[in-house]
């Protein structure tokens, strides 16, 4: 009888052990199940006013599209005490999860994040460096299918007298998504023939090798163009580059040029050395853009380097110099011809041209500079500063829908110098030339995404204030704690 209970306790409590083990088995596999769910069938929500931490609807229709996977690569070192980079991290951080989350599907991220300290030597930062060429910290790399774009920290934000007011990283990150997901390459046309600044080339002065690299980096295809070659303008280019020509065009040259800019609606990049002859007047006079033969004198020594160089510290708010002038920067230029606007381009309503970048009040334009030394300023053959070295024209067009459609786009510049091997890695004047590139070619203007104001928040309490809060706050717990060791009691009774 005693034999027959104890098995029964023995049975008993085995059931209990398997009852438990199933119940732990069962648990499991349902936290599991959830959490797979959850990976996979999730809602979040964004309770920020003016939901600054959603993604626009425009950049999540171009991720949910995404065929190929997107790497970011974000160079900021973790831990850094410079208060400016922390606010970067801080807003990177929130942002790219939003593209992480915003291009899943089916349990798969499209848009792959990593940040690196490009400055630390672990394997993986060696693998990068040599993938990527990341040979500084502080920039974001957005890759895909051998394309890169390489971001620079100040493209981010926009200034208002030196000061951040608003984050525009949605736009410049999906702006550089498209670029590299395209799979065609913009073919940029370098002129030849002309004595121009080459491409490949390590010459400080004449070489135009690091230019070369920079674009290759982004994803452009540059090739040399010889147009007594040629009978037109080839139909994959996308934009021509002519930079210093030491001799005139000739007028065929010059006229397979006119038909590319206007039939084709072209894009055109012109940077001009000081007394040389061009032989594009025709073409030059088709845009509204004057440059006529003198010299930029600049005497304001804040504008003048200790190399001789031209300090440029004048830029309009145009989309080709804003960023420059909201940040205070500056380009290196050496001697320069002044670029300006003709006033009969105004008659022409299809025609918008600005002014990009300019010299001091000091400065003037003079016309004796062949035979005159010392330069000095003369009120009736020279023109007086503030002058301007570069202005970008824009032609519209009406379509029969009354609706105006973007035309050609032209760049002229009074310097060819600061591309060249020796100033091109000045922040200024690399800047310069890749907006000039974008703006020409419709690149990031396309995106209708607005920039988010960045907004701080303070909450200013006396010493009574809180501790009155540190009394709510410790009240409450030692209240429930009570009450539990009461009835706890009572319960024991």
């Amino acid at each position: 009888m005693q034999t027959a209970r104890l098995n029964e306790f023995r049975i008993a409590r085995r059931m209990r052990a398997i009852n438990r083990l199933v119940q732990i088995f069962l648990g499991l596999c349902l936290i599991i199940t959830l959490n797979y769910l959850a990976s996979r069938h999730f809602q979040r929500f964004d309770l920020t006013q003016n939901r600054q931490f959603s993604l626009s609807a425009e950049s999540q229709a171009y991720l949910q599209q995404l065929e190929t996977p997107i790497d970011i690569i974000v160079t900021i070192a973790s831990g850094s005490d410079v208060p400016e980079l922390k606010r970067i991290r801080n807003d990177l951080d929130k942002l790219l999860l939003e593209y992480e989350v915003t291009s899943m599907r089916e349990g798969q991220a499209f848009v792959r994040v990593e940040f690196v300290d490009a400055l630390r030597p672990r394997n993986r930062t060696r693998e990068l460096v040599q993938t990527y060429n990341i040979e500084r910290d502080n920039v974001i790399i957005v890759a895909a299918n051998e394309r890169t774009r390489l971001i620079e920290l100040p493209e981010l934000y926009e200034a208002e007298e030196g000061q951040w007011h608003s984050f525009c990283g949605e736009r410049i990150l999906t702006s550089a998504i498209l670029e590299v997901s395209n799979e065609e390459s913009p073919v940029l046309y370098h002129l030849t023939g002309h004595g121009e600044m080459r491409i490949g080339d390590v010459h400080p002065t004449r070489g135009l090798s690091l230019l070369e690299g920079f674009l290759q980096e982004r994803g452009f295809t540059l090739r040399e163009l010889d147009l007594t070659r040629v009978a037109a303008v080839p139909e994959d280019a996308a934009m021509i580059l002519a930079l210093a020509p030491q001799a005139a065009l000739a007028p065929a040259e010059v006229e397979k040029l006119r038909r590319y800019m206007s039939a084709r609606n072209g894009r055109m990049i012109l940077a001009l050395e000081p007394g040389r002859k061009h032989g594009l007047n025709n073409l030059l006079f088709d845009w509204g853009i004057l440059v006529e033969d003198y010299i930029t004198v600049d005497v304001d020594p804040n504008y003048r380097s200790q190399e001789g160089d031209m300090i440029v510290r004048h830029f309009s708010e145009h989309p080709i110099s804003k960023i420059l002038y909201d940040y205070n920067a500056t380009a290196y230029f050496g001697q320069s011809r002044p670029i300006r606007i003709d006033p009969a381009s105004q008659a022409d309503e299809s025609l918008s041209l600005r002014y990009l970048i300019g010299t001091s009040q000091k400065s003037w334009a003079e016309k004796d500079y062949r035979t005159q030394r010392p330069l000095a300023f003369d009120a009736d053959r020279d023109l007086p500063g503030p002058l301007s070295l570069g202005v970008a024209a824009q032609r519209s067009t009406s379509s029969a829908l009354g609706l105006s459609i973007s035309g050609g786009r032209f760049v002229c510049f009074g310097n060819s110098d600061f591309l060249a091997n020796n100033r091109f890695q000045i922040y200024g004047n690399y800047t310069l030339l890749i907006n000039s590139l974008n703006w020409a070619l419709d690149r990031n203007v396309l995106l209708n995404i607005p920039a988010q104001p960045l907004s701080t928040y303070q909450l200013i309490m006396s010493q009574d204030d809180l501790r009155r809060l540190l009394t709510y706050f410790a009240l409450l717990p030692i209240t429930f704690a009570a009450l539990g060791i009461i009835i706890s009691l009572i319960r024991r009774r």
